[in-house]
C-alpha cells in the first residue's frame, strides 16, 4: 500500500490540512509563473552573474540573451535568463 496513513486524526482535521496544503501548492505555482516572468535590467543581471554591464549588453547585441525595450529601458525576461545560462555553447572551436 502506497500513501501516507493518518492514525488519531479526525476527519475535520484531515480536511483542513489538505485544504491547507492545496493551497500552498497553488500560491507555489503563482510564485513560480510570477518569478519566470519577472522583467529585470542589465545592471541587474550583471549584478547576479557576477559581470560587466558590458558584457550583458554584447551578449544581447550578439543575440545570446534576449532582451525588450519598453520605452527607453532594456528588460530581460528571467526565463530568458535562464534559458540562456543552459545554452552551453563552446568558443573554442569558433573562429
Amino acid at each position: 500500500m502506497k500513501g501516507i496513513v493518518f492514525q488519531n486524526i479526525e476527519k475535520k482535521e484531515f480536511d483542513n490540512l489538505s485544504s491547507k496544503v492545496e493551497e500552498l501548492n497553488v500560491n507555489v505555482k503563482r510564485l513560480i509563473e510570477t518569478k519566470i516572468q519577472e522583467r529585470i535590467s542589465p545592471e541587474k543581471v550583471a549584478e547576479e552573474q557576477n559581470c560587466t554591464v558590458q558584457t550583458v549588453y554584447a551578449q544581447i547585441k550578439d543575440g545570446r540573451l534576449k532582451a525588450e525595450r519598453i520605452g527607453r529601458k532594456l528588460l530581460i525576461r528571467r526565463s530568458d535568463l535562464e534559458n540562456s545560462l543552459k545554452e552551453v555553447k563552446s568558443l573554442k572551436y569558433k573562429r
